[in-house]
C-alpha cells in the first residue's frame, strides 16, 4: 500500500465513522464490486489543481448513496427530496479530497464536486494514472476511493529531482 492508499484508508474512514457513525473496512472481496456495477451507482468527483493535479472520486450503489444521505440529513432514505443523494455524495467526495490535499504538494486547490449516476459506465480522465485505489464495504455494499493523479506531474517531478541532483553534483 502506497502513501495515498494509507491516507484514503485514514481519511475515509476517519469521515465514515466520525461523521456518518458508519463502519466502513477495506473490502476482501474484489468480486463484489463487479456486481455492482450492474446496478444503479453514483461517483463522485473532485478535481484539484496546483502543485499536484488530478481527481478523488467515490463510487458506491445507489442504495449506499442513499443510506449516507439519509444518515447526513437525519432523516428516512424513502424520505430524501431529488437531489440529496447526489449532495450527500458530492460533499463526502469534497471532504476525501480536502483531508487528501493536506498530505499532497501546496498550493492545491479543490473545484466543486461532480456527480455521475447510472449504470455500467466509465469515467475516463485523459492525462492521469492511479495514484491510488481502495475498496471498501459500508452496510454491506462496496465503496471504491479512487485518486487519479495528472501523468505529467509525474515525469515534472522526476525531472525536477534530476535536476536537482545534477546541480549537488556540480
Amino acid at each position: 500500500m502506497n502513501n495515498i492508499e494509507e491516507a484514503i484508508v485514514n481519511i475515509t474512514q476517519n469521515i465514515w465513522e466520525s461523521i456518518l457513525g458508519l463502519e466502513v473496512q477495506r473490502a476482501r472481496d474484489v468480486a463484489q464490486l463487479s456486481h455492482a456495477t450492474r446496478e444503479k451507482s453514483l461517483t463522485g468527483c473532485v478535481q484539484l489543481a496546483g502543485a499536484w493535479e488530478g481527481s478523488v472520486f467515490l463510487y458506491c450503489t445507489a442504495t449506499l448513496a442513499g443510506e449516507v444521505a439519509a444518515t447526513m440529513f437525519g432523516t428516512n432514505p424513502d424520505t430524501l427530496r431529488n437531489g440529496d443523494v447526489e449532495d450527500a455524495l458530492g460533499e463526502l467526495t469534497n471532504m476525501v479530497a480536502g483531508n487528501l490535499k493536506i498530505v499532497l504538494p501546496r498550493p492545491c486547490q479543490l473545484s466543486l464536486p461532480a456527480v455521475v449516476e447510472g449504470i455500467d459506465y466509465r469515467i475516463i480522465v485523459p492525462g492521469t494514472k492511479i495514484a491510488g485505489q481502495v475498496l471498501f464495504e459500508s452496510n454491506s455494499h462496496p465503496l471504491l476511493v479512487t485518486v487519479l493523479e495528472g501523468a505529467a506531474l509525474g515525469s515534472k517531478r522526476a525531472s525536477a529531482a534530476r535536476a536537482e541532483a545534477e546541480s549537488k553534483e556540480t
